[in-house]
């Protein structure tokens, strides 16, 4: 379903080029009111711009600074939409999933599971090093944080989903006609897309990668067993709410006035947990949705569903 979702409207490689450029030029638009914003503000402070700077150093508001970040993914988005539309003459719901409507039970079985397992570790690394939280909720922060995450969070996560599970996820599996292929290249990108993050300075980018790749191939492999992205844009979306409102740390890309602060993150043992959590959801996954052909990963693309299609 997912792959002859794909072959709808004109797949010409020009068109995934214009697509793409689409959808960076947005996300540049998107940045215009931070880059303006940050820049005003180290103009008065009488600071010389620098290539890479932490803007969390300038102590402006946390979250006027996860709004502005947060638009450019709103670009993103805007841009991967007209692309999607207006060049491939698709409707863009056939770009995130291979059935006729998009299914928002999955998705929100994928944010309840991932968002429900995320605060059952939580409490258990609670209550094993109570030391390292500290509650720093304040109402009306919290209030305007909660309101910005349901409103922005959602649009970053799935444009991220929609960009990479989706566009290119069958874009190069309609080239290749190898879904493992796509599944590969679309993940290793999705790490790429995090290598400027403060988290991979902090915590090394061999330990960072190996995470952000690691998350991407669950993504890729639960969208191409679900013949959709409903269940990746729920994991997606619990991921990045959960730690924008629930728990925050010092390192973090988007740092919030979220319910929690840690003093401290256990990189290598975030990474085993994610993997455990990944193993499970992908088992319970199964079960609940009938995934029963996991050779599908490794099968060429059957030609019939992509015969009318060019690349």
């Amino acid at each position: 379903m997912f792959f002859k979702a794909a072959k709808r409207g004109d797949n010409a490689f020009f068109k995934y080029a214009i697509t793409l450029t689409s959808v960076i030029v947005g996300a540049i638009i998107g940045q215009i009111p931070l880059a303006v914003y940050v820049s005003e503000e180290m103009r008065q402070r009488g600071m010389v711009a620098a290539s890479s700077f932490d803007i969390y150093k300038l102590g402006l508001d946390e979250n006027l600074l996860f709004a502005l970040i947060l638009l450019s993914f709103v670009g993103a988005f805007a841009g991967l939409y007209v692309g999607v539309r207006y060049f491939h003459f698709k409707q863009f719901r056939d770009i995130l999933t291979g059935r006729p409507r998009f299914d928002w039970r999955r998705a929100a079985f994928g944010f309840l599971f991932w968002f429900g397992i995320s605060l059952l570790l939580e409490a258990i690394s609670y209550t094993l090093n109570p030391a390292v939280y500290e509650f720093t909720f304040q109402p009306s922060s919290f209030a305007l944080l909660l309101l910005l995450a349901l409103t922005l969070l959602p649009i970053q996560t799935t444009a991220e989903e929609a960009v990479f599970r989706g566009y290119l996820m069958q874009g190069l599996g309609l080239a290749t006609r190898l879904p493992w292929v796509a599944l590969v290249l679309t993940s290793a990108a999705f790490g790429l897309l995090h290598f400027a993050n403060l988290e991979v300075q902090a915590f090394g980018m061999g330990l960072m990668m190996a995470y952000y790749i690691g998350i991407g191939l669950l993504l890729g492999v639960v969208t191409l067993m679900d013949e959709g992205t409903e269940l990746a844009v729920g994991i997606h979306a619990a991921t990045n709410m959960y730690s924008a409102t629930i728990v925050g740390y010092a390192d973090a890309s988007l740092q919030t006035p979220a319910l929690f602060q840690t003093s401290t993150l256990d990189a290598p043992l975030m990474l085993l947990v994610t993997f455990l959590a990944s193993v499970l959801f992908l088992f319970v996954a199964a079960r609940r949705f009938g995934w029963k052909d996991w050779g599908k990963l490794l099968r060429p693309i059957p030609r019939e569903q992509d015969d009318d299609t060019t690349i």
